[in-house]
């Protein structure tokens, strides 16, 4: 009978083990994509998406820049001339570096008087931050609002495109990348914030395109390039609109 047993334990035991081994790896993995959810819940991009973005593509690569370049009366020459020799890269990388001493590490992020909001946010999330503002004056209660310590966050940034009010009380800092699903979802909740509080707020780009993104560089490059013609904001909004 201790013969049979043992044979038994004998023929089960690598069965168990292989059982155990198959399931570890199934944990291991369910445990990978709940960090993964987590991390995407704010609706901001940090690393490679595992899937496609569920809305057309947009055409960013350099010819299609060119081309949208056409829309607006620019001097074609000048403008290829600035994309092609990369006159804005270094701009570009400078206006990054900028976000990153801030803190920010995905886009969207935006900074609201000095209060940090990351990712594509509902209209709701920005209100409560831009209401508190405009009736606290001190940044505290916005800040607040995000759960945060109350502490703004203190800007010595270098000179960009503004749109919005000239006296804004609310200014918005959004560091972006064209190329950024997120941020082409957030692009029509900032032009409904910046109708409802028109007068009173402003918005500053700044470039932060991500590495793994193709085209994010040049398609920065292209929005500041169309800037030296006076026409930044109609090739940013031009960037974000949604593919056909």
């Amino acid at each position: 009978m201790s013969d049979k047993k043992t044979g038994l334990t004998t023929f089960y035991t690598p069965i168990l083990v292989l059982l155990l081994i198959v399931a570890a790896f199934y944990v291991g993995r369910l445990s990978s994509q709940v960090e993964g959810l987590k991390k995407n819940v704010a609706g901001t991009e940090t690393t490679a998406p595992t899937q496609q973005a569920p809305t057309p593509e947009r055409k960013l690569d350099v010819a299609s820049l060119k081309e949208r370049a056409k829309k607006f009366g620019l001097d074609t020459t000048k403008f290829d001339q600035c994309l092609d020799g990369g006159s804005m890269a270094e701009r570009v990388s400078n206006e990054q570096k900028e976000g990153t001493a801030l803190g920010v590490s995905g886009t969207p992020s935006f900074v609201i008087n000095g209060v940090m909001l990351v990712g594509a946010q509902p209209q709701t999330s920005f209100e409560s931050v831009i209401d508190a503002e405009l009736k606290d004056g001190t940044g505290d209660k916005a800040a607040a609002a995000l759960g945060e310590d109350g502490k703004r966050l203190k800007l010595n940034l270098t000179k960009s495109y503004v749109t919005g009010a000239a006296n804004a009380k609310i200014k918005v800092v959004e560091f972006t990348d064209f190329e950024c699903p997120y941020c082409e979802r957030a692009f029509p909740t900032v032009n409904a914030i910046m109708e409802k509080y028109k007068g009173k707020i402003s918005l500053e780009y700044k470039s932060f395109p991500l590495s793994f993104h193709p085209s994010a560089q040049k398609a920065a490059e292209a929005a500041l390039c169309a800037g030296e013609q006076g026409k930044f904001w109609e090739m940013h909004d031009d960037l974000f609109a949604p593919a056909k």
